[in-house]
């Protein structure tokens, strides 16, 4: 009976524990923001790293990321560089002294022991547009798209690319994307692939958001009736469970 309750105990915890979420507009058929749980770090991610919240616990974090818009992130945050640190108390912060490489100079080095290092405004730094991001949190490295042409015509350079042992895609470019409305969209997340509409048969919503995981979203369809009624394209039902992610 005891392992009983104990099971039934830990169960809700079980069933929150999520590494990822996402924060889809419904009405653009695209995704916002994500969340990416790391340990007791949670990265709050759009095109790059908008804000980590540091927790106590790998299992406090998971509870965040599945419901993020909640009142648990830790209260006191810190500027590290252009990214937003969230923790719950501060015991000490270091910073770069004068001496430092450009782009680490007078930024935070460290918040209770935990380092940041970022990226100097070398050439091809400063040609993406990411000069002083953070390039290491941790021993978490993080690396973003900087290489010239197929990059910049894909609309992804200067996005993330990785986050540890995590990668981003994004659609590259081509007339049929360009056409569709995907260039530049990501299309997967570490082990997560997103998929959108792109065929000639998804009129009224062709390039909007299709799936994510196992979640499937679908939309008014062109149909007569929905046309009289100003609804092609507006978004329908969200279906499907996936035990790795939520949706809101």
């Amino acid at each position: 009976m005891r392992r009983l309750m104990l099971v039934l105990l830990f169960f809700p915890s079980l069933l929150l524990a999520k590494e990822y979420s996402f924060n889809v507009d419904f009405n653009r058929g695209d995704i916002s923001t994500f969340f990416i749980a790391e340990g007791n770090k949670v990265y709050r991610i759009t095109q790059s790293i908008d804000a980590i919240y540091i927790f106590n616990s790998h299992a406090r974090a998971q509870s965040f990321v599945a419901q993020p818009n909640t009142r648990s992130k830790p209260s006191t945050a810190v500027n590290v560089g252009d990214t937003r640190v969230y923790v719950d108390k501060i015991d000490a912060i270091d910073y770069y002294t004068s001496n430092s490489m450009s782009g680490s100079a007078g930024q935070v080095k460290s918040i209770n022991g935990l380092s940041f290092s970022y990226l100097s405004d070398s050439s091809t730094y400063k040609n993406a547009g990411v000069v002083g991001k953070l390039s290491k949190v941790g021993n978490t490295k993080v690396t973003y798209w900087v290489d010239a042409g197929y990059t910049v015509k894909g609309k992804y350079r200067g996005k993330i690319r990785t986050l540890g042992n995590q990668s981003f895609k994004y659609e590259s470019w081509s007339s049929w994307g360009e056409k569709n409305g995907m260039v530049g969209k990501l299309i997967s997340l570490g082990p997560i692939n997103i998929d959108y509409y792109d065929t000639d048969y998804d009129l009224g919503y062709k390039g909007k958001l299709k799936s994510v995981g196992k979640v499937n979203f679908s939309y008014y369809r062109d149909t007569s009736t929905n046309q009289k009624a100003n609804i092609v394209g507006k978004f329908k039902e969200q279906k499907g469970r996936d035990s790795r992610l939520t949706v809101y």
